[in-house]
């Protein structure tokens, strides 16, 4: 009995270790020193945005000013203290328009979110005239510095630019900046497979350019957060595969050319269509890229028991008597994994069926293994886990059953 007490209190001492450590970084403090660096920056960016002001804008007012923090690295041992960076962020007025002023107080270098409004409109109109296509239900568009990427959280640069940029072509061949568009549908009939994403793009060199359309099944299935970022300008995880039904994404990029030992655009626009389709039976919603497999589905009777070679050998009996045959056959030649496509069959279940069981057989080369899934990987709306066929012909069956 007292070691059962003694285990309980280790178990509950690690709980609220667990505890402190995940509250630290909301607790994350700056100190003495870096709050006198911030201070002085802050005076040091006010006669350098004043400047700016007069110089471009013929004079306006600063409401105030804040040092920004540096950028939170991963590091083995977190560090959960404050830095200050060299730049200042100001609030500042300008005939009665409210806008921001950033500026380096090392190289005395600003930049503003004068026109991001004017940009972002003209971006979304480019976009819709440019490719011929149908207006979106809405937009996600961010522009980001290259030159400030590392030096600030993303989010304290983004949308700012140097004074004058005021359209989609300042934008583009200034060479300066990461731009990326998502054009966001919902449950649309446009044809987005014959896109043609080459017309969005300048036939100049032109900053980094990423353009994606998407297409959600439904509203009840809208993402209304941002999904994009220039390190995963990819739709391709288990929450997208339950939203959308048609992804198109583009970019045009600077890549290394050894021959020239330069960044260099190239002239080819990296694209990729994926049609995502769905299929619900016996429970299971079922969601791949169409264009990866041809896939056959089937309700049949379950094997009463199953004793699988694994798990010790347990033997599991089904629930309903039916399990959901999943005939896959791929349609990828060699040369699929060039573009990154995603190749996992997804299986979506009600939350309500969390902790329940299933037995998976997979059927090849006349082999059949068993596996065991327990209900757990759950997302707000939905169950998840998924399948990966091997070959170029797989068979599965899926069947809720219980242990006894």
């Amino acid at each position: 009995m007292n070691f059962i007490k003694y285990a309980k209190s280790i178990r509950r001492l690690a709980l609220a270790f667990f505890i402190f450590i995940c509250f630290l970084p909301l607790t994350a403090c700056m100190s003495k020193e870096e709050k006198a660096i911030a201070r002085n920056n802050e005076k040091l960016a006010e006669p350098i945005v004043q400047e700016y002001l007069e110089l471009n804008y013929g004079g306006g007012e600063i409401q105030y000013l804040k040092c920004l923090n540096l950028p939170r690295r991963d590091t083995v041992i977190p560090s959960f203290s404050e830095y200050a960076s060299t730049y200042v962020k100001s609030s500042v007025t300008v005939n009665e328009k409210e806008f921001s002023v950033l500026v380096d107080v090392n190289t005395g270098v600003c930049y503003d979110n004068y026109n991001e409004l004017v940009v972002v409109d003209d971006l979304k109109n480019y976009a819709v005239s440019s490719l011929s296509v149908d207006t979106p239900y809405d937009f996600e568009i961010h522009y980001y510095r290259k030159d400030m990427d590392g030096q600030l959280d993303r989010s304290d640069y983004a949308n700012y630019t140097e004074y004058g940029i005021n359209s989609v072509d300042d934008l583009f061949e200034k060479d300066q900046y990461e731009i990326l568009l998502v054009c966001k549908y919902i449950a649309s009939d446009m044809d987005f497979g014959s896109i043609d994403a080459k017309h969005f793009f300048s036939e100049k060199e032109l900053s980094d350019v990423y353009l994606a359309l998407v297409n959600f099944r439904s509203n009840e299935r809208y993402i209304t957060e941002d999904m994009a970022s220039p390190y995963y300008f990819k739709f391709d995880n288990e929450e997208y595969y339950y939203s959308l039904s048609d992804v198109v994404t583009a970019y045009k990029i600077k890549m290394y050319d050894s021959e020239s030992d330069e960044y260099i655009y190239n002239d080819n626009v990296n694209y990729n269509y994926a049609r995502y389709q769905s299929k619900s039976i016996n429970g299971i919603e079922f969601a791949w890229n169409d264009f990866v497999y041809d896939i056959d589905f089937k309700e049949l009777p379950a094997e009463k028991e199953v004793q699988t070679e694994y798990y010790n050998k347990e033997t599991f009996y089904s629930v309903d008597n039916k399990v959901v045959s999943v005939e896959c056959t791929s349609l990828l030649d060699d040369t699929y994994e060039t573009y990154g496509i995603e190749d996992s069959i997804y299986c979506y279940f009600d939350k309500d069926l969390f902790g329940s069981e299933m037995v998976i057989t997979e059927s090849n080369d006349n082999e059949k293994t068993y596996d065991i899934w327990t209900l757990d990987w759950k997302r707000d709306d939905y169950i998840y886990r998924w399948l990966s066929p091997y070959d170029e012909k797989t068979s599965f069956t899926l069947g809720f059953y219980e242990r006894k």
